[in-house]
This record gives C-alpha cells, structure tokens and sequence, in this order.
C-alpha cells in the first residue's frame, strides 16, 4: 500500500554542525528583523554620549608619590632586638594609605588651603538638577531626601567644611604598593593647577600630622617614664629606711653562707622527700581508683595498675585461649554440642579465678596506698618538727633579707625607668619620620578623561548591545513555534507539515499552497511499510485547528482512493452547536468526491459525539463503542479521530490502546512553547508515539519577518511555480 512513495524524499539526519548553523543563522535573522530597533537605540546611546561629551567638562588628574622607610624606624628604636615590623610592613603600608584618606586629613587640608572660604562651583548638570527640584518638590520632600541622603536638612545644614572635604575625598584615589611601601595619591579636578596644589597639601598634611603624632608619643612617654622613676625612688628610700630600723631594733647580725645551715638543709632534704611521698601516694590512689572504676564496669584494669602482675597476666592469655576455642568449636559443630558445653565451663572457670586474682590484686594495692600514706604522715611530722626550729633560728634573718631583695628590685626598678626617660627623650627629639615624598605633584597639561573617539565608540557599541539585548528579550516573549527548525531545536520531533492561513486567501494562490500542503503532510505520517489505521488528531489548547486538518487530511486521502472515516470527539463543537468549521474554505482547494471535475472516489463517513463533558457516562469506556471501533477497522483504510486537547481532557489516555500513532496539531505563532513541551511530554508518559507535527495556520506574510528556512519560505519564494500549475 505504498500510494506516497512518488511523493516522499529521504530525509537527512540532523548533525551537529548544522544544529549550530542554523541557532547562528536564527540569532542573525533576529537581528535583521530588529534592525529598526537595534539602530534607533545605537542612534540614542551616541547621541547621549555626544551630549555627555558637550556637558562634562574636561578633568586633570596629577599624582604624588610618598615611600615608606620602615628600616629608619626600627634604627632610631635602637635596633636593640628583632622587630616584626618587617613581617608586617604591607599592613602598615595599608593602614598609613586609609589615615590619608581619612575624614580627618581632608578636613585639615580644607582648614590648610582656606577652601571652605571659596564658593561652592557646580557644574551644570548639577545646578540643572538642584534647581529642577527646587522647581518640582516642595521643601518637605527636599528635606526629607537630604536627611536619607545624610545632607541634613534646612533647619540643620551641614557644616560647609566637611561638604569640602567630602567633596575632596571624592575625587581623590590612593593606591599602595605593599612590596614597594609606595603610596600614590591621586587627584582630578577640572583646574589642574588646583588639582596639583591639593594633592600636594595632602602629602604635606599628613607628614605634617605624622611627625606630631610620632613626636608627642615619645614626649607622653617620656613623661610617664618620668613619673615612674621618681615613685621608685621614693619607695627605695622607704625600703632602706625599714632595713635600718629592723637592725637597731633587733641587734641581728647576718650569718656567711657556712654559718648554721644544717637545720635549713635538713629541711630541704625532708621537704622534698615529703613531696616525693606525696607524689608516691597520689600515683598509688589514682591506680587504686582506675582498678575499681575497670573492676565495677566488668573490665579487667589495665596492666600498669595491676603492677604487672604474671598471674593476671596468665589468666588474660588462658580467657582468650579459651574463648577462641569456644568461637572455633560454635563454628563447626554448633551451639549445642558437647564440646562447646565444656569449653564454656572452662571459660567461666577462668573468669571466676581472674575475678578472685583481680580482687586480691586490688588488694595489694590498698594495702600499698596505706603505706604511701603512713610514709607522708611520718615525714609531715618530721618537716614540723624541724620547722619550728629553724623559724627561730632563721626567722630574723628572713625578715632581713626580704626587706634586702626588696631594696635590690627597687635599685633595679629605679635604673630601668631612668634609662627609658633618657631614651625617650632622645627619641623625642631625633626620631625620623618613616615616610618622605619621592615625587610631588605637578601640574598636568593634558585633561585625563577619555576622548570624543573613546566615549562615542563606547556609546556605538553600548547602544548595540542594548539594541540587541532589548532584541533579544523581545524575541523571548513571542514564545510560539514560528518555523518548523524550532521543533527539532527544542527536540520536540518531526514536524511532517506546514499549513498556511487559508481565511487569510481564500480565493488566491494559497487554496493550492494549502492543497499541496496537506498533501505532504499526509505523505510523510503515513509510512509505506505500516501505515497506521487509526490517527489520533491533538492539540495542546483549543481552537488549534484540529477540524480543519482532519477535513482536509480526510478530503485527500479519500481522493487518493481511501476509505476514510473521521471522528469528530471534542465535546466543545457540541457544546457550543457548531459543525465543521471551514468547510466552504476547504471547497476552494478540495472539491467533494462526486462534484464535476472531481474524480471518483467515496464520500468522506462522519462520526459525531453525542455527549458533553458534564455526562456521567464514559463514551469511550462503553462496549457499544469498542464494537463501532472494530466494525470501523474493517470497512474503512484509515480512520481519523479527533479528540479534546490533551492537557484538558482525558480522551487520549482512555483511546492509547487503540490509536497507532498520533498527530499534533500547533498554532503558528500562538501556542505557548511550554504548553506544547506539557502536552507531548504527557504523550509520552501515555505512551503515545506521536508520528509529526503540523504547524497550522502560518501567515506566509508575516512568516516572512522571521525569515525562518523552511517550506513556508519556498512557498512564498516559489509562487510561480503554483500559478502556473494553476
């Protein structure tokens, strides 16, 4: 039955290569089609430049240079001990780059250079600004934007020195160097010889601010050195005072380093032999503890506590002998045999004897702490005893000599504080400062903002960007298929036809176009080898077109010589009491079977449904319409069945058995790209094959904005070709 192979052509895979291609070719042809866009906004974005070019005024940007010697500073400190400061000296670097462009320097420089004292210039965007809202907002709203600006309000300005500084900061860069130590300032200003004098007065103010923070550091220092030294000297005359006193009052004398010393090396002897015990019976009780801590849990201690006993030590070996064998003999001969039994007696005879040896064991070792303590006490009473004696013996003597390292830390106290108010004095007085300019600012001759060439390129190619962006958006808001490449772009299948708008033309070349149109579509859904008996005709939304392709696919195929049978399922025409729409359209390019002129063949057999959506009834569920169904497939070629749109209705999924194979009907350029991904992803999960789609309702003239390359661009190319088949 192969009646299409005259009309059906082998189609080539689709490559990767040319699925570029053609995403090249459609981003291209967008462009094109919003030339007129692209141009006017480029036009716009180059007259803005233009116009910024004329407004702005020209800025002169000149540069300071400051160094940073941190090795100076680490010499006038003395160079008496590593300094980390070379570890650190990028930070520092930074923090001295954040003092210059600190508030505080600013506000100095205004005070140095008399700024605030000059009236304040706007440019002219500015003044146009100021005085459009003066003209537009009322003082209320003015004030409350400067109060979110932070600009204070009418009744409380901000102080006109740190609107200057503000403003200084502002056109004001500072860049670091850390591996350098370099800080270069930066500043523009449409004046270059003000440019150069303010970057200069920062440079000078904050060496300026430098030296007198470096200077009266070593001055407050110096200060404190001294306030320090003369407290230690009063407190050393008290000192030696007391010394002098003790002796008058006490008559003692004191002794050589031979002199009576056997009761105080007694003591020492006693004393760390008492330490010793101490630290003998602490060892003794923590292992004690740690026995009974394992022993009360069901652990057995660790050897070390046990004081590596053998015994114990033997009957760990002979439980893990034991319960080993009793492991392997479980494994082979199982949990009830005898063997297993003696072995498990064995086992609990050895536990019960490493029970008895760990409790006799912890034994010993109370008897051991009992000893430790015995020993402490005994030692505790000797060092007692000899304490008594040697406080009578030495308890002048320590008296004294307290008092004497007390004088001695106070000469030493007194000597340091002496020497660091000298030397902080000397620092005071000499210290360098840690930073010198290497490049002062000079005054520059050429303006640093970019020129006409620049700012319009920048405007040309800004405006394109836009243009193309705003292109691009406004592409992706019509998201209806246009042409049939976008079906396989998007992996949406085959699209087996593309048919154009007949109410648009129905008396001109078109009706032919439409003809030929179905034509092909029909040739390429129905396979030579199996073409399918029953199709499915769907669509994603209603008003798709779906009655219009079922006539006309209906009227060729009955031309062809097939007996056609087409069931019309949408509850909606019933609904509303309509009949097949386009009906007299479809004469202009099908005469019906019969007409003169036309060829002979059967008329096309028609099947209405009879019930709405709100009938409890299932139409397709009935066993009257499984008889009708294979009655149908035995009288008629190809029977074509026209169901509710697939997302509302659920008809494809009650007929899935019965259908061969499916054909989706989409509205040009009107049903969304999502709403057809939905519905033929729901196909699939039916497991529906749906053998094309056809694009219905192409405007060929509107087609022609998207210059998409498919068969409605060879339609419209090629219309002499139908007007003289005409």
């Amino acid at each position: 039955m192969d009646f299409f192979s005259e009309m059906r052509a082998p189609r080539q895979p689709r490559t990767l290569s040319r699925h570029y291609d053609a995403v090249t070719f459609d981003v291209l042809a967008m462009l094109w089609r919003r030339r007129g866009l692209i141009f006017s906004i480029t036009c716009a974005a180059v007259l803005a430049a233009a116009l910024a070019l004329a407004v702005m005024p020209r800025r002169y940007a000149t540069d300071l240079v400051l160094q940073f010697d941190f090795a100076r500073e680490e010499a006038a400190a003395g160079g008496g001990k590593s300094s980390s400061v070379a570890l650190e000296a990028s930070t520092l670097v930074e923090s001295e780059a954040r003092i210059i462009r600190s508030l505080a320097t600013a506000r100095a420089v205004v005070l140095r250079l008399n700024l605030d004292k000059e009236p304040v210039k706007l440019s002219f965007v500015s003044r146009f600004i100021a005085n459009t809202g003066d003209l537009v907002f009322p003082v209320r709203v003015r004030d409350a934007v400067r109060e979110l600006a932070g600009l204070g309000n009418a009744a409380n300005p901000p102080a006109l020195r740190d609107i200057v500084a503000q403003r200084l900061l502002s056109s004001l860069t500072v860049a670091n160097d850390t591996k350098a130590y370099l800080v270069t300032l930066t500043y523009s200003d449409t004046d270059p010889d003000r440019a150069a004098l303010i970057v200069n007065a920062f440079g000078s103010e904050y060496l300026r601010r430098k030296m007198e923070a470096t200077t009266s550091a070593s001055q407050r220092s110096s200060q404190w050195y001294g306030l320090q030294a003369r407290e230690a000297r009063i407190n050393l005359a008290r000192i030696e005072k007391d010394i002098d006193a003790f002796r008058v009052r006490t008559g003692f004398v004191e002794l050589g380093q031979d002199g009576a010393d056997i009761q105080q090396q007694q003591l020492r002897d006693v004393l760390t032999q008492i330490n010793a015990a101490s630290a003998t019976r602490l060892a003794e009780e923590m292992r004690l503890r740690r026995a009974q801590e394992s022993i009360a849990a069901g652990n057995v201690p660790q050897a070390t506590d046990l004081g590596g006993s053998p015994v114990v030590q033997a009957l760990l070996d002979e439980e893990g002998k034991a319960r080993r064998a009793l492991d392997e003999m479980i494994s082979i001969a199982g949990d009830r045999h005898p063997a297993v039994t003696r072995l498990r007696l064995t086992l609990a005879s050895v536990q019960d004897r490493l029970k008895k040896q760990l409790v006799q064991s912890v034994a010993n070792i109370e008897t051991e702490v009992q000893a430790a303590r015995a020993t402490e006490a005994a030692l505790g009473a000797r060092v007692a005893t000899l304490q008594t004696k040697s406080i009578e013996a030495r308890g002048l003597e320590g008296q004294l000599r307290t008092l004497q390292a007390e004088a001695t830390a106070a000469r030493d106290r007194v000597k340091q504080l002496s020497d660091a108010q000298q030397q902080a004095s000397a620092v005071s007085e000499l210290r360098p400062v840690i930073a010198q300019i290497l490049a002062p600012a000079e005054i520059p001759s050429l303006p640093n903002t970019p020129g006409p060439a620049l700012v319009l390129g920048l405007g040309l190619l800004g405006g394109l960007a836009a243009g193309a962006s705003l292109s691009f958006m406004l592409e992706k808001r019509d998201r209806g298929f246009r042409s049939e490449s976008e079906f396989e772009l998007e992996n949406h299948g085959n699209c087996v036809g593309l048919l154009p708008k007949l109410e648009r033309y129905p008396n001109g070349l078109e009706s032919l176009v439409f003809a030929e149109a179905v034509r092909s579509t029909v040739a390429e859904l129905f396979s030579p080898a199996k073409p399918p008996k029953v199709v499915l005709i769907t669509s994603s939304a209603p008003g798709e077109g779906k009655s219009l392709v079922a006539s006309a696919m209906a009227r060729v195929l009955t031309a062809m010589g097939q007996r056609v049978l087409v069931v019309d399922g949408s509850p909606r025409r019933l609904l509303l009491g309509e009949n097949f729409p386009h009906e007299a359209l479809l004469d202009q390019c099908f005469p019906h079977p019969g007409d003169a002129g036309s060829a002979a063949a059967a008329p096309v057999a028609t099947v209405r449904r009879a019930s709405g959506l709100r009938d409890g009834q299932n139409v397709y569920s009935n066993p009257a319409f499984e008889a009708m169904l294979d009655e149908a497939r035995t009288r008629y070629d190809v029977i074509l069945f026209e169901v509710a749109p697939v997302l509302l209705s659920a008809d494809c999924a009650l007929l899935r058995e019965h259908a061969d194979t499916v054909l989706h009907v989409v509205k040009w350029n009107d049903t969304l790209r999502t709403t057809v991904s939905a519905t033929l992803d729901h196909l699939a999960r039916l497991g529906l094959e749906v053998g094309g789609i056809v694009l219905n309702g192409v405007d060929l003239e509107e087609q022609r904005r998207y210059n998409a390359p498919d068969r409605g661009q060879a339609y419209r190319n090629h219309r002499s070709f139908y007007q003289a088949s005409a």
